[in-house]
């Protein structure tokens, strides 16, 4: 049986105050107070490393207990969010980048420079590998691994930093530590620096026969410190906080050499009550350093140490029928309990098998999963990720959107798990809030990758706040597409286009929740980050109309798309279904384009689901699959996670298939021919129009054609015509106006056979009438 990768929870006052991953895991992305983007190593089972991803630094070893897991995947609380430790801080370093090229001149660089970047993360034999780039000049960048572990040489134990270095033509200098004293910072040995404070002495040694050598400087320093806060008292946002460093500061640089070839050295730190004597810092110095082996990562050598993934059959004692109705079964996979399938994305391989990530950030493959469901089974593929809202396949390479990054999972060596984490893009800003989602990505046609960040409980100094951005998966250059998403949980590409539509919810200036189709530099109405304007972020003052609004009692919290691309499932191919996660259904939406501009229909269209509807997938096997994820918001849905199949029962159900607009009205195209005597009758037809408020009040009511609150205007039925066929009916209204929703209820409206109407109300969002 596979373990949860998650231990037992923490329990205060009857609520899970946090969780703790179990012994094994070999690297966990979560935010910290010290860095957003932080990456947390167990290097022994009372020993951990956090290295900060943005700067490129180790910013505190700890000694104690494991992470600290915070947030709703974790605890289903949405405060706190950031992570952290019951452990003592061993040593750590200030926020300053670490890296040099060709001298120590200039001042400290709190921000990573232009050229330097995290490239991502290696568990290739058994090992964690932290990969980044240094600039080195303009355009110029020399490639860097750290692989932390914790070691015992003779009696003393510490943490080994291990460096391997590609070819670099100047010299590189490494700001090993940094320690606040006014203490001295003596050099024992050309290997070694011991730093003297105020209860103990932190060395640090380079191992093996190495042409590095130590420089220390100690000088008065005043700089601040920004950590990542909770705004304590005003709600669940975020905050920074700042420390002030000022005193004397010792550090300790390291020279690196130019050199033609590959480079290894290794770091040993560690902390002693005494001052360490120079014959046991050269005994030290004297541990060998195997040579470098920088290009094992990305290779395709097999590890023969590396366990087999993880795999987990169904859940024996799940025993639940299935749903649906006469029209569309509903079939549940009976999800082994231990791996916690809180469903965040989902995309298919040309093999058949379903790659599925989940909130607490694994991704699993489930393999047959077109078969019968209590024969599907669940190969780990990746785990540690930072809360993965979304993934996608693309030439059989899967693409997941953490909060902090778009990652490319490799499996390098061919044994059915995960690697190599590579980092496509991590250029927008995250401040570790419970609600700074990512969701994504969707695929362009030029094979751009676009990610949808959440607006919601954002600031105007985090970059790119609300936008939707533009990825180029070869290089990761990364742009802003469009700005004015406040929390866009669902995504896809429609029509020949392939354009982008994505859902948002309703909150502060979101009226109601919508169907978006993005369109570069536009703005879609919740106030977004820089680069948008400051001005525009304080007050907004127009958006893009939706291409369909969702009316509360309908959808209260739209989620995620999928296009129907199979006639197998039924009628309404070329159409989109997209869930509802509070209500925990599925909706239909029929799109048409009027005068250059989106607009359509959405009609109820599934319900009986076991979880929250988060997730949709169009299979191979011409069903649609559901991924559901509960936790932390409130929804009908019974189970706190689910995967779904619905099909066709081959049944066709007498239904408004389409809608669209005409100059005098509407035209209704039904799935089968409607009985002309019910279909004509006005009294068999209610129809108004409501609209929503733009503000920055939560969500808003239905307004009428006056601006009334909770009310909408009737429209007069002029008439009604079968045409020939008698699967079309035109309605002809009177006084009904553009911008606005159409709702239309059909009473006693009767197919050919006598079949009452399977949905029997639907809403236009009518943004054009057709000239």
């Amino acid at each position: 049986m596979l373990l949860s990768l998650l231990a037992v929870d923490h329990w205060v006052n009857g609520a899970a105050a946090f969780k703790r991953d179990l012994p094994g895991q070999p690297f966990r992305r979560a935010p910290m107070a010290e860095s957003s983007r932080s990456i947390v190593i167990p290097l022994a089972t009372d020993l951990h490393l956090a290295f900060d991803a943005q700067l490129l630094l180790t910013h505190t070893v700890l000694s104690g207990p494991g992470l600290n897991l915070r947030g709703p995947p974790y605890t289903g609380a949405k405060s706190p969010f950031l992570c952290d430790f019951a452990a003592e801080a061993l040593w750590g370093n200030p926020p300053i980048s670490p890296w040099r090229a060709g001298s120590r001149a200039g001042g400290d660089f709190w921000k990573r420079p232009r050229g330097t970047g995290f490239r991502g993360i290696s568990t290739k034999g058994g090992v964690t590998t932290l990969i980044y780039e240094v600039a080195v000049g303009p355009g110029k960048s020399v490639r860097v691994h750290e692989l932390p572990r914790g070691e015992m040489i003779g009696e003393v134990a510490g943490v080994i930093r291990r460096f391997e270095i590609a070819p670099c033509a100047q010299d590189l200098f490494y700001l090993a530590h940094a320690v606040l004293n006014r203490g001295s910072c003596v050099t024992n040995l050309p290997s070694a620096l011991t730093i003297e404070r105020p209860k103990d002495w932190l060395t640090v040694v380079v191992l093996g026969d190495s042409p590095l050598t130590w420089s220390s400087e100690q000088e008065e320093v005043d700089y601040p410190i920004a950590l990542q806060a909770e705004k304590g008292g005003q709600g669940l946002d975020s905050a920074v906080k700042t420390n002030r460093v000022a005193g004397m500061e010792s550090r300790a640089w390291l020279r690196i050499p130019a050199h033609p070839d590959d480079l290894a050295f290794e770091l040993f730190s560690f902390v002693s009550r005494e001052k360490p004597g120079t014959a046991a810092l050269a005994s030290l110095a004297k541990t060998p350093v195997a040579p470098p082996k920088m290009a094992f990562i990305a290779g395709s050598e097999k590890d023969s140490r590396a366990p087999p993934p993880k795999v987990v059959g169904r859940d024996e004692s799940f025993t639940r029928a299935q749903g649906g109705d006469r029209f569309y079964r509903i079939e549940h996979f009976p999800v082994p309990k231990e791996i916690e399938l809180l469903v965040g994305g989902m995309d298919w391989l040309s093999n058949g098998d379903l790659a599925v990530c989940t909130w607490p950030g694994e991704v699993y493959i489930v393999q047959n999963a077109t078969g019968p469901v209590a024969e599907a089974s669940y190969r780990r593929l990746a785990r540690g990720l930072n809360e993965p809202l979304g993934l996608k396949v693309v030439h059989d390479q899967i693409y997941v959107a953490q909060k902090c990054e778009l990652t490319r999972l490799v499996d390098t060596d061919g044994n059915g798990e995960a690697d190599l984490y590579q980092t496509v893009s991590d250029d927008w800003g995250f401040t570790g809030n419970y609600h700074s989602f990512a969701f994504g990505p969707a695929a362009g046609r030029a094979d751009n990758l676009y990610v949808f960040l959440a607006g919601q409980r954002g600031r105007w100094d985090v970059p790119y706040v609300g936008w939707c951005v533009e990825i180029n998966p070869v290089g990761g250059r990364t742009e802003g597409f469009c700005s004015g998403l406040r929390a866009p949980n669902g995504w896809a590409t429609y029509g020949p286009d392939q354009e982008l539509f994505v859902t948002d919810n309703q909150g502060e200036w979101v009226g109601a929740c919508k169907l978006n189709h993005l369109r570069r530099g536009k703005f879609y109405g919740f106030p977004s980050g820089y680069p948008a304007s400051e001005a525009a972020y304080e007050q907004a003052k127009t958006f893009e109309p939706p291409a369909v609004w969702f009316p509360r009692k309908l959808a209260p919290s739209a989620s995620g798309i999928a296009v129907i691309t199979d006639d197998r499932f039924g009628p309404f191919q070329g159409q989109m279904l997209v869930g509802d996660f509070q209500n925990g259904i599925v909706t239909r939406v029929a799109l048409e384009r009027v005068n250059g501009e989106w607009q359509g229909a959405v009609w109820p269209f599934a319900r009986g689901f076991l979880g929250a509807v988060n997730r949709l997938s169009m299979g191979p096997d011409g069903n649609v699959y559901v991924g559901g994820c509960k936790r932390a918001w409130a929804t009908a849905a019974p189970l706190e996670y689910s995967l779904e199949r619905m099909s066709f029962t081959g049944e066709t159900p007498f239904e408004v298939k389409e809608v669209h607009a005409k100059r005098d009205g509407l035209e209704l195209i039904f799935t089968t021919p409607v009985d002309a005597r019910a279909a004509t009758d006005p009294e068999n037809y209610a129809v108004s129009q409501f609209a929503y408020k733009y503000s920055a009040s939560y969500g808003s009511p239905e307004l009428d054609h006056d601006g009334n609150e909770n009310s909408s205007t009737p429209i007069e039925m002029v008439g009604a015509a079968v045409a020939a066929g008698g699967s079309k009916v035109r309605l002809s209204l009177k006084g009904w106006r553009a911008g606005y929703v159409t709702a239309v209820r059909m009473r006693n409206v009767l197919s050919a056979a006598r079949q009452g109407l399977w949905h029997d109300e639907f809403y236009y969002t009518l943004n054009r009438v057709p000239e």
